[in-house]
């Protein structure tokens, strides 16, 4: 879940994402840009997930100034 949060709020994304695209198999160590297809992934969470964060604080800002 830190993981995920520290990807929607984009503080220290790059860290995550490099260790991941370097990550190999099990009892292996790191290998370079093993899996770049990684990034995709990335690219896809932060977009949509950055979009939700300031959709919500934009609805609840645009729902307390609401007036009746």
């Amino acid at each position: 879940m830190v993981s995920l949060f520290v990807l929607s709020t984009l503080e220290g994304w790059p860290d995550y994402m490099y260790n991941l695209i370097d990550g190999g198999k099990e009892d292996t160590g790191p290998i370079f840009n093993n899996n770049t297809y990684v990034s995709y992934l990335f690219i896809v969470f932060i977009m949509v997930g950055s979009i939700f964060c300031v959709n919500l604080f934009v609805a609840i800002v645009g729902m307390n100034f609401h007036i009746a």
